[in-house]
């Protein structure tokens, strides 16, 4: 058995006997993927501790049969994608340590699975009256106005994840030269990068500070008496975008990250590159946002418009 003791003094980990699980997630920076892949880890193993023997007993056959069950149950191709990258991982993981022979989950032994084409994916976009009215629902004399009409504001033009929307802090909104931009220190796409905010998304988050008298620290809030002052959640981005989409008499279904594909369409809609779309957006590969336009030209001019039996 090798030793796994972590360092001089530190409580050695023992993979016969300790759960495994706690120890490979380690490997993983994001708390959104820690959570993902161990939800997948334990659907696979039907157990929410992964001992070592639990893991030399599965076989590929295994892995097969539960992708299949994932599929039959009607999980989406990109979910079935993900959780097969985190049972991949895993197994390659012990195999790093000494710990298995072969890894269960190698592309030459289990099951491909279905890729979902991109640029046919349906994406909700608002259009750019759809996007006033949503700023507009905001009732600026009620409590929470301030916030949620910046915060929405910021989802918008930032093209913002929930998660780094949540992340953000009065001190990652500062100068640089002529312009104003927004520090993410830590994103789904990498560490240290950062959108340009125009000066009303800024001013509007000035208005937060100084309305509710918070100097410092996370931007959006609570304000509710209960819990005031504790960052809002992402749950609780998402539930206040929708809310406000219903107020506007939006009919689609609207969450936080509809804002995110609305700012990257109305930008290209209003003339920007799609390479300056994906530098704002993060986006690793340019096909991502070559999304936005493939949905928009197939939806604008379609074969659809020219059977004529109307």
């Amino acid at each position: 058995m090798p030793d796994l003791t972590r360092s001089a003094g530190a409580i050695p980990f023992d993979p016969s006997r300790d759960d495994l699980l706690p120890m490979y997630l380690l490997r993983f920076d994001r708390a959104n993927t820690r959570r993902a892949y161990a939800a997948d880890l334990q659907q696979l193993f039907n157990s929410t501790v992964i001992t070592l023997g639990q893991a030399q007993a599965l076989s590929f056959v295994d892995v097969n049969t539960h992708l299949q069950a994932l599929q039959a149950a009607g999980a989406r191709p990109a979910s079935i994608q993900r959780k097969t990258a985190a049972i991949r991982g895993f197994f390659a993981w012990l195999v790093a340590l000494g710990l298995g022979s072969q890894n269960p989950a190698d592309r030459q032994l289990v099951r491909r699975p279905r890729r979902s084409a991109a640029a046919d994916r349906v994406i909700t976009v608002l259009t750019r009256e759809q996007a006033r009215a949503l700023v507009d629902a905001v009732d600026m004399d009620a409590p929470a106005g301030a916030r949620d009409r910046a915060l929405i504001l910021t989802l918008l033009h930032g093209v913002l994840r929930r998660s780094e929307a949540r992340g953000m802090d009065f001190d990652h909104v500062r100068r640089a030269g002529p312009y104003w931009i927004l520090g993410l220190p830590s994103t789904k796409g990498g560490d240290d990068q950062f959108v340009k905010l125009p000066d009303s998304v800024v001013e509007a988050i000035d208005e937060v500070r100084s309305r509710y008298h918070f100097d410092s620290g996370a931007v959006w809030r609570s304000l509710s008496p209960n819990s005031r002052g504790r960052r809002l959640s992402g749950q609780s981005i998402y539930a206040l975008t929708k809310r406000y989409a219903a107020a506007a008499g939006i009919a689609e279904h609207v969450g936080a990250h509809t804002l995110r594909h609305t700012g990257c369409t109305l930008a290209i809609e209003g003339g920007a590159t799609l390479q300056q779309v994906q530098a704002h957006a993060r986006h690793k590969q340019l096909q991502t946002t070559m999304v936005y336009v493939h949905q928009r030209d197939r939806l604008r001019d379609s074969a659809a418009d020219y059977i004529g039996l109307d």
